[in-house]
Parts: structure tokens; C-alpha cells; sequence
């Protein structure tokens, strides 16, 4: 009897041996094929994700092992081997799915890059161009974005009209300067002007919420991986859009305020100068006091001019920068 006892132990320590290294070398294999499948599709950042899946796929192959063990009491060995069978195809799956996906990306990518140079350079898409694209996964996106871009042209080309209605170069001639009626009429243009920036920057700022919420619904469409990244750039793109209105607005209201400086400085010395019809048409001032503070508020223009001048050259900037970065992208 010991030595039935001793003998069959040693069975089991065999048995357990045996099945151990057989889920070992099932594992071993299994993750093998898996990085291998990346590195095939020369995918090293893929390859990363393999050991997450694997951790992933272990909690699963734990659950299996018992499904496997406990309504029909299956050998421990045979249920252990059968777990990391599941696990390993788990992963291996995974990883197919994984490059299939990313092969899918590239196509989409591709298809997806004349309209999206369009509209970073500020061109309308409409719906039926990004359907004839056939841009496969990417077509959520690029339907949410063109929507988004052509709000945003709709909306600053009102404002566009309405100041280049105001004609606000001429609000500084001598000529209207030196003349009330027409220094009242600039006052009321220059309370639309004000106005219709405010309106802008609030328009804008309801149409990238819309936006957002649009790139959101997009994303359940889209896979998980370019999901992120689609949410990233929106929110890049109108963050740097957002600085420059807030940007113009600023720039707006000074020169606005320095315009009606200018009106009330004239306002406040009738008599006082006299315009000079050249050529060069200019105004004379009686009093070196009044000309001094006439040539400061002047300069204060340049200088609210010149702010506004390098935060459109920014925004064009940066709008070239996200242009050339997608360009790269293409290349690799």
C-alpha cells in the first residue's frame, strides 16, 4: 500500500509536470504567433499592446478553465491545456483584428486626405463629396468635420460682410474726421462693429460645441484607436480657432476704443484744425498739445492693427503646420 501510494503520487507529480509545461509552451507559442503577426505588418507600436491583451486574456482563460472543469469534470490537465488554447487564440485574434483594422485606417486615410486638406485650408465639403470619397470608416468623421467647417464659413462670412460694410478704413480720413455729421455716423458703425464681433465669437463658440458634439457621435461609429485621436485633433483645431478670435476681439475692441478716442478728441476742439487738402489731403492742428495727442492715438491704431495682422499670420500658421503634418502622415 505504500508503495501504490508513493507510485501514484509520483503519477500525479508527473501529470502536473507534463501539464505545465504543455500551457507554458501553448502560451509561449501563442504569444509568439502574436508578435510575430506585428512585426509582419512591420506595426512595432502594435506589438506593445500584445502584453496587455495576453494579461487580458489570462482573466478570461481562468474563467474557461472552470467552465471547462466543472459541469462535466473535465481532467485538470486537458481543461489547463483547453484554457490556454482559448487564451492564445484570444489573443491572436486580437491581433489580426488589430492590423486589419489598421490596414483599413491606411485606405480610409488615403482616400479621406484631398478633403481634409480642403478643409484645413478652409474649402467647403459638402456631404455628397465625402460619400463619393468613399473614405470607408472615416466617413463619420468627415461628415461631422465638413458639417462643423461649413458652419464655420457660413458664419464668418456674414461677419466679413458686415465689417467690410463699415468701410473702416475711411472712418480716419481727414475728411471725416474733420467733418460732425460724419464722425456721428462712424460712432453708430462703430456700435455695429462692436456688436457684430460679439455676436461672431458667440456664433462660433455655439458652432464648435455643435461640433464636438457631432465628432463625439461620430467616434461610436469609428474604431476606438482613431476615435481618441479624431477628439484630439477637433479639439486642437478649435482651441487654436478659439485664441484667435478671442485674439481679433481683443484687437477689435482697441482699435474700436482708439477709434472713438480720436472722434471725441475731435469732437472736444471745433475750431481748432483745419484740413489741408494737399495733396496729400491731412489736418493741421492750431495747438502742439492737440497734435501730439492726435499723432499717440494714431500710433495706438498702428499698434492694435499690427496685434491683429500677427494673430491672423498665427492662425494661418498653425492651420499650414496641422496641413504639412498630415502630409507627412501620407508619406509614411
Amino acid at each position: 500500500m505504500p508503495e501504490a501510494t508513493a507510485l501514484e503520487a509520483k503519477t500525479k507529480r508527473s501529470h502536473r509536470i507534463r501539464t505545465f509545461i504543455a500551457v507554458v509552451a501553448v502560451l509561449v507559442i501563442g504569444l509568439f504567433a502574436a508578435t510575430s503577426q506585428f512585426q509582419a505588418a512591420d506595426n512595432d507600436a502594435g506589438g506593445n499592446a500584445v502584453g496587455y491583451w495576453f494579461g487580458e486574456w489570462l482573466v478570461y482563460g481562468l474563467f474557461a478553465y472552470a467552465v471547462f472543469r466543472l459541469p462535466s469534470r473535465m481532467p485538470p490537465g486537458f481543461a489547463a491545456v483547453l484554457a490556454a488554447l482559448f487564451v492564445v487564440g484570444g489573443v491572436n485574434y486580437k491581433t489580426y483584428a488589430s492590423i486589419s483594422e489598421e490596414r483599413q485606417a491606411l485606405v480610409s486615410l488615403a482616400r479621406a486626405a484631398p478633403l481634409m486638406s480642403k478643409l484645413q485650408s478652409g474649402g467647403k465639403v459638402s456631404d455628397q463629396e465625402v460619400k463619393d470619397a468613399q473614405v470607408g470608416m472615416l466617413e463619420p468623421l468627415m461628415l461631422a468635420q465638413a458639417a462643423y467647417s461649413r458652419e464655420l464659413i457660413t458664419i464668418t462670412a456674414a461677419f466679413t460682410k458686415v465689417v467690410s460694410g463699415l468701410q473702416v478704413e475711411t472712418m480716419l480720413t481727414p475728411t471725416s474726421l474733420a467733418s460732425p455729421s460724419i464722425r456721428a455716423q462712424t460712432r453708430a458703425m462703430l456700435s455695429v462693429w462692436q456688436q457684430s464681433t460679439g455676436e461672431y465669437k458667440s456664433q462660433l463658440d455655439a458652432a464648435t460645441a455643435r461640433g464636438k458634439l457631432g465628432i463625439q457621435a461620430a467616434q461610436s461609429q469609428m474604431p476606438a484607436a482613431m476615435a481618441g485621436s479624431a477628439l484630439k485633433g477637433f479639439e486642437e483645431s478649435s482651441a487654436q480657432l478659439s485664441a484667435y478670435v478671442d485674439a481679433l476681439v481683443s484687437s477689435g475692441k482697441d482699435t474700436s476704443g482708439t477709434i472713438t478716442a480720436i472722434l471725441d478728441l475731435m469732437d472736444s476742439i471745433p475750431g481748432r484744425y483745419v484740413v489741408d487738402k494737399g495733396p496729400p489731403v491731412n489736418l493741421l492742428f492750431h495747438d502742439e498739445a492737440n497734435l501730439t495727442q492726435y499723432r499717440q492715438l494714431m500710433n495706438e491704431m498702428v499698434a492694435a492693427s499690427q496685434r491683429e495682422t500677427e494673430a491672423q499670420a498665427s492662425f494661418v500658421k498653425t492651420q499650414s503646420d496641422r496641413t504639412d503634418k498630415l502630409t507627412d502622415l501620407l508619406k509614411r
